[in-house]
């Protein structure tokens, strides 16, 4: 068996589900960016979290205005996703870049992206260095769905209808969309 760099751990974990998240900063600027380090914290009170690393213009948004919005995009979107997860100048929009389109939040600044089935809209409850990251937690305060047939009648995701990306590691993603319930 061959030893790997223990820093490297996360790419054995994959995929994920990649998110992208928009951000408004003190100024009213709007940013995006991928997460794949994001998960479900708790049913009640619905929190969830996004692992950032806190050089990350994401992290100042989010702890300046202490609101964010978690997207759920589709394959088609990989490509955007791509190109938000670059690093522009921060004078660069990086919605503009990546081609997205927006409308409004219902409940927080930051806006919700047009194309993607799925927004959950999240005030900051807390952050907590871990590591070399910082835990983003997220009081979830709307969801928003595009399409209800894209959910099931248990209100879940149709996967192989919605076709998330999956990240493996860099700019590899995975594009599996089989479900089966084990359990009946």
């Amino acid at each position: 068996m061959e030893i790997h760099e223990l820093k490297n751990f996360y790419k054995l974990m994959s995929p994920k589900l990649t998110v992208l998240v928009t951000t408004m900063d003190r100024s009213g600027k709007v940013d995006v960016s991928p997460f794949s380090f994001v998960t479900p914290l708790s049913f009640d009170p619905p929190l969830l979290g996004i692992s950032v690393g806190p050089n990350k213009h994401s992290y100042w948004s989010i702890t300046q205005k202490k609101e964010f919005v978690v997207h759920v995009p589709t394959e088609e979107l990989v490509e955007k996703i791509v190109i938000a997860g670059q690093n522009w100048d921060p004078e660069t929009s990086k919605l503009e870049r990546a081609g997205l389109e927006t409308i409004p939040g219902t409940k927080v600044g930051p806006p919700i992206l047009k194309d993607c089935p799925v927004s959950i809209e999240c005030y900051l409850e807390d952050t907590k260095k871990v590591g070399d990251h910082v835990l983003i937690i997220g009081r979830v305060v709307a969801i928003n769905v595009k399409d209800e047939g894209m959910l099931d009648d248990e209100g879940r995701l149709k996967v192989d209808l919605v076709r998330p990306p999956l990240h493996v590691s860099e700019n590899v993603f995975a594009f599996p969309y089989v479900t089966k319930n084990i359990g009946e």
